[in-house]
């Protein structure tokens, strides 16, 4: 439980794969991965989501594989038993912190509000998914942290390359990434590690001006 929020922080940056096909999710965490980045999210919403998890477990033993967009206690299980090593879901969901805690796997439940984010803590959830980020935007992180400074945050929605170091510097621990990072281009293979290059830039990059003295 504790690897997989371990990982996540460290690498500061997540990709969220959301695909109409599980070939084509498959194909996407196998570049993310080989690019450098050991993390990816799968969401629930991919066809077959079940076989890509195990097939992603198989084939890159040393990568968290997170399953987001988990929306009930039986998708919850339905992902631990494909090979989940994270739960993820966009709002405070009881019944999905209570699966992770009797599977014993990490969950990181969602909210849009400060309210939200405190029911969150109270039902465990080490770090939380803020959500529509660039709704809020950067000052609405900064205010949540005035009455909620243990509130550690991934941060997801409408976030483009260029504004990680921005969401690092303001208060969140790890940023989430989809079209940003995944959208199809020519190349698609080179483009998107080029772009995974390029986040990991801007994620490290922040963390050391953070922690320069």
């Amino acid at each position: 439980m504790d690897d997989a929020i371990a990982c996540l922080k460290a690498q500061r940056v997540v990709p969220i794969i959301r695909t109409n096909a599980a070939d084509e999710a498959y194909a996407l965490a196998r570049i993310v991965i080989e690019a450098g980045l050991p993390i990816v999210e799968l969401t629930m919403t991919i066809p077959k989501v079940g076989e890509v998890i195990t097939a992603c477990r198989r084939d890159f033993p040393a990568a968290v594989v997170a399953v987001g967009t988990v929306r009930s206690a039986a998708e919850a299980r339905q992902a631990i038993e494909a090979g989940a090593m994270l739960l993820v879901t966009y709002k405070a969901s009881q019944a999905v912190a209570q699966v992770g805690r009797d599977h014993g796997i990490a969950y990181i439940l969602g909210a849009a509000t400060p309210t939200e984010v405190d029911r969150c803590l109270e039902l465990g959830s080490r770090v939380v998914k803020w959500f529509p980020a660039e709704s809020w935007g950067l000052e609405g992180l900064k205010h949540l942290h005035g009455p909620l400074p243990e509130a550690e945050c991934l941060v997801t929605g409408g976030i483009a390359l260029e504004r990680i170091g921005a969401w690092l510097a303001a208060g969140a621990v790890a940023v989430g990434l989809g079209g940003a990072l995944l959208a199809p281009g020519a190349g698609q293979a080179s483009v998107i590690a080029s772009r995974v290059q390029a986040a990991m830039a801007w994620a490290h990059g922040a963390q050391a001006r953070k922690d320069a003295p």
